[in-house]
């Protein structure tokens, strides 16, 4: 068990090192995970009554965390996952020096949140398990943030929450992670 802020500065120290490889690479996907739980705590904090102070990594097939109040006392599991655009490839965008990326109308990358969505519910956890979507959709930063009513739950009604959804709750991690949003 270790402090959210320790496993969030561990991340941000690697990423540091080599924003690309961090971001791109297998071996990282750790890593990866605690600077979004790590993000996503900042926010949660400042609404929940309990606060997320320690967590510590779970082995597959448990989610990626169970996550602890100040006190050390279990609050529930966290499973991480990320929306990535449907064609992006992190590879060939963080070696080029013109992004050159073509901007979708909003809704197309609903499908992409829509599968992480059903394959995470799909799942079978044996206690009270939150999802965290790291919404690192391109498009959403450049495209959206100033739309009238972005990122609100009206925005993303349309998303299908299955039946036998096992997840206490999801939350949406907006890719500058700036705002998180509970879906249900």
């Amino acid at each position: 068990m270790r402090l959210i802020g320790e496993l969030l500065r561990e991340a941000q120290a690697s990423n540091s090192k080599d924003p690309a490889y961090f971001m791109r690479a297998a071996d990282k996907q750790e890593l990866r995970e605690q600077w979004i739980l790590g993000r996503f705590a900042g926010n949660y904090n400042k609404i929940a009554p309990r606060k997320m102070k320690y967590a510590k990594h779970l082995s597959p097939p448990e989610p990626d965390f169970e996550v602890f109040d100040d006190g050390k006392h279990w609050i529930l599991d966290a499973e991480v996952t990320e929306a990535l655009d449907a064609d992006r490839k992190r590879d060939l965008e963080l070696r080029s020096e013109s992004k050159g990326f073509k901007f979708v109308p909003e809704n197309d990358y609903f499908p992409v949140l829509q599968q992480r969505i059903s394959s995470k519910c799909s799942k079978s956890y044996s206690r009270d398990t939150i999802l965290i979507i790291y919404f690192n959709i391109f498009s959403s930063l450049y495209d959206l943030s100033d739309s009238p009513g972005y990122f609100n739950k009206e925005f993303f009604s349309s998303l299908q929450i299955p039946q036998k959804c096992v997840l206490s709750q999801i939350w949406l991690l907006e890719s500058d992670c700036s705002k998180i949003l509970q879906l249900a």
